[in-house]
């Protein structure tokens, strides 16, 4: 249960679909987040393990350029989430960013636990279920976490990097949204 609690706060300090209508919104950053209900995730389509995949070449160049991320990709690890291997991808433009993270050491329902403190959003990315997660402290970034194997997941954050006019919380969990749906993309048809 620590390592539980662990990986959700490392993940929300590394690092959300566009939310139903119906959830209430926040009017003030320290306001706290409305609490989510229970989620049960449809089955998967089918198993994509991601123990051999490179997460810098989950977006082609030319996604890349569709997105705005004009800078090479930098390779890395995050020590906090297992030795994840990461990538980032960057818009130098607008100052903008996206992490890709392949997490092999807890599945995507770490999110569904009432410890995560948390508001998930259920989703679904190139047919896979998926998860938006936003957390109280952080509307910098969001989270779109896409269930693709048994105890692992691809984690996609995209956020601020500087800006000076930041998206909004909701269009940045939008282009999450878009970025894991074209990482996913990538991610099959290797496979």
């Amino acid at each position: 249960m620590r390592a539980l609690g662990a990986l959700i706060a490392v993940l929300l300090l590394a690092g959300c679909t566009a939310t139903p209508d119906a959830k209430p919104k926040r009017t003030r950053a320290d306001e706290p987040l409305p609490t989510t209900t229970a989620i049960t995730l449809p089955p998967r389509p089918r198993e994509v393990k991601l123990d051999r995949a490179d997460p810098c070449t989950l977006l082609t160049s030319a996604q890349r350029k569709e997105l705005g991320m004009d800078r090479p990709p930098l390779p890395g690890r995050n020590p906090n989430m297992g030795d994840a291997k990461v990538c980032d991808f960057r818009d130098s433009t607008r100052a903008l960013s996206v992490r890709i993270g392949l997490v092999l050491v807890q599945g995507v329902e770490v999110w569904l636990d009432e410890t995560a403190q948390a508001d998930v959003t259920q989703t679904q990315i190139a047919g896979f279920p998926a998860v938006v997660v936003r957390t109280a402290a952080q509307t910098a970034f969001c989270n779109v976490d896409v269930d693709v194997a048994a105890g692992q997941f691809l984690d996609v954050q995209f956020g601020n990097a500087g800006s000076g006019h930041p998206p909004s919380l909701e269009q940045m969990c939008s282009r999450a949204q878009e970025v894991a749906q074209a990482a996913v993309r990538t991610l099959i048809s290797a496979k």
